[in-house]
């Protein structure tokens, strides 16, 4: 066992020089001393507290979204934050009163983690908002309010699901006197299979000021970068991401709306009739929500550029765009390289009469996007004919970037063997 101490803070002023107290995080309010609720407010109303950078900076910045979110049939989540990439930081404050409090507090948040993985994005705001209260909350919204005044909300969208989908997220615990047998908490992680996962374990010590006033001190205890759980199958879809045999697959239990049970149809009923022409392509999974998505890396396990076809939630039109990976060095070089390549690309596409749009958005990301207005998308007798313009469109951008984004990746990654 080690115990772990924080070191004294020591206030250096004219006259004197003087070690600050701790104030007991285990004392009820009333006495001073600070529970769960008010450290989870404190670290709400003041994310740049968390040690973020030091945890998984990938996460960060935090924009606080909401407290006491539902995560259906698993509890309520002391605080969820989220970034400008669509990656959900989920945080539990809690008291460490006993060796048993670590197993509980782990596999509680791990709960809330397999909950938001069978969420959409359309879950998502449903429960935020309700968190929130009023109901009328919105995330785009919010997130341009706090710093993001140019976030490209269906990039951003697309991001959520997609993070959403494979359990992507960051879970942290904090609370106080986590001190003993930290090194033992791995085992509790296991527990997190079919997640992809980062975790980070952090002490929080308020210490007294006098006069009013407190000092937060935060610490990193443990950390797990990328905590990956996964089942690989090898068969006629090479490399699939599987959850174990029996692991709950049903998306949230909260009613689909009118627009929601439409779009599963839709896609359930497209993508039962769509023939791809190139036989390796990876084919996108029903979905309740306005996107489907189809990898461009056949052999690959994780993403890092795909083809995404949407029904946005306003208007009536339909697109498909080449989506990729921010984060991943390799997809923006390959990007690079397809941008290098626009005109050569926008001809080909002509000759399969998709007219493209090959340029950079007022966000600097490079977009190769197709899109066709309807008169009214969920119209029965308009269905024929969206589904036939989303068929030539997947396809086209299956012929014309598919080769292309697979070579241009092998060389970057192995010098031209196979992905």
């Amino acid at each position: 066992m080690t115990s772990r101490q924080h070191t004294p803070l020591i206030l250096i002023d004219k006259t004197e020089t003087r070690r600050l107290p701790p104030v007991s995080m285990q004392a009820h309010t009333v006495s001073g001393g600070y529970d769960e609720a008010s450290i989870r407010d404190l670290i709400f109303a003041h994310p740049e507290a968390i040690p973020i950078q030091e945890i998984d900076p990938s996460f960060g910045p935090l924009v606080p979204v909401c407290v006491e979110l539902n995560a259906t049939g698993a509890g309520y989540a002391d605080a969820l934050f989220i970034n400008s990439l669509g990656m959900l930081t989920i945080v539990e404050c809690k008291l460490w009163r006993n060796p048993e409090a670590r197993r509980e507090v782990v596999g509680q948040i791990l709960d809330y983690a397999r909950a938001l993985k069978h969420w959409t994005y359309e879950d998502l705001s449903r429960g935020v908002a309700r968190a929130r209260e009023p109901v009328l909350f919105d995330l785009i919204a919010h997130m341009r309010e706090n710093g993001h005044s140019d976030l490209d909300a269906p990039a951003f969208i697309d991001n959520v699901t997609r993070n959403l989908a494979k359990g992507r997220m960051l879970l942290l615990v904090l609370g106080d006197g986590i001190r003993e047998g930290v090194e033992a908490i791995g085992a509790f992680l296991q527990e997190g299979s079919g997640l992809h996962f980062s975790f980070g374990l952090v002490e929080a010590q308020v210490y007294d000021l006098g006069d009013g006033r407190r000092i937060l001190q935060p610490r990193v205890l443990a950390r797990t970068v990328d905590i990956v759980r996964k089942l690989v199958k090898i068969g006629p879809d090479l490399l699939t991401d599987e959850e174990p045999a029996g692991a709950e697959r049903n998306r949230s239990k909260v009613p689909m709306t009118e627009r929601e049970k439409w779009l599963q149809g839709f896609w359930t009923e497209f993508l039962n009739g769509l023939k791809l022409d190139h036989p390796d392509q990876r084919r996108a999974k029903v979905e309740a929500q306005p996107s489907i998505f189809f990898p461009m890396l056949p052999g690959r396990g994780d993403w890092g550029l795909w083809i995404t076809a949407r029904i946005p939630s306003a208007g009536n039109s339909a697109e498909v765009f080449l989506a990729y990976d921010t984060r991943v060095q390799t997809a923006i070089e390959v990007i690079k390289l397809l941008e290098a390549q626009k005109s050569e690309i926008t001809t080909e596409f002509a000759k399969t009469d998709i007219h493209v749009v090959c340029a950079r958005k007022p966000d600097g990301k490079f977009q190769i996007i197709v899109a066709k207005s309807f008169p009214d998308i969920q119209k029965d007798s308009n269905r024929a004919a969206e589904m036939a313009w989303f068929s030539r469109a997947i396809n086209a951008f299956v012929n014309v970037l598919g080769p292309r984004v697979t070579a241009h990746w092998n060389e970057l990654t192995n010098g031209g063997g196979d992905v």
